[in-house]
């Protein structure tokens, strides 16, 4: 059987702002509050978490994350309520892409 396949993502001056990984990595550091934990869980290091985290925060127009400092309660990250926007509009356009190629794919005679 044939899927048709297709990765999205958006760019913001000649830069990657977001995609698939970067929105993981959003969404690993939400749940964990932690860009350590959430680095770990997705098998990458924590320099290019951080990384790929202060990219976006770079080129993004609100705050995506909360940083806290370590120490007695061991610091954390907290996502924003502008990160998580960013989150649910990215899985909506892509599951929204996918509606679309899986309609038209349909229509090909392959």
């Amino acid at each position: 059987m044939m899927e048709i396949k297709s990765r999205l993502w958006i760019e913001k001056e000649g830069k990657p702002f977001i995609g698939f990984g970067r929105i993981n990595l959003l969404k690993q550091v939400d749940e964990t509050a932690s860009i350590s934990a959430a680095a770990k869980a997705l098998k990458m290091s924590y320099k290019k978490a951080w990384n790929l985290l202060n990219e976006i925060e770079t080129l993004a127009e609100q705050p995506v994350l909360v940083k806290n400092i370590g120490g007695k309660n061991g610091g954390g990250t907290q996502v924003t309520d502008y990160g998580k926007s960013l989150i649910l509009q990215f899985e909506t356009l892509n599951q929204n892409c996918i509606n679309f190629l899986e309609a038209e794919y349909k229509k090909l005679e392959l």
